[in-house]
């Protein structure tokens, strides 16, 4: 006779989650504060041109139009 597979049943509860913070603690370095939120530089709805960088600028031009 063969033997059915136990299921193990968890019934503990977790405990409290942790509280946020407003620095990284990296064990034995020290804190870091985590920065401000700021808007992005290059945000905005009207386009603008830009330059192109890297190896294939130069065969497809140096500009183009972006956000």
């Amino acid at each position: 006779m063969a033997m059915k597979p136990r299921v193990k049943i968890v019934t503990n509860t977790p405990g409290p989650a942790p509280k946020a913070v407003e620095y990284a603690d990296i064990k034995g370095q020290g804190r870091i504060p985590y920065g401000k939120t700021a808007p992005a530089p290059m945000a905005g709805d009207t386009p603008r041109k830009m330059t192109m960088r890297g190896a294939g600028a130069a065969r497809t031009g140096k500009s183009f139009m972006g956000r």
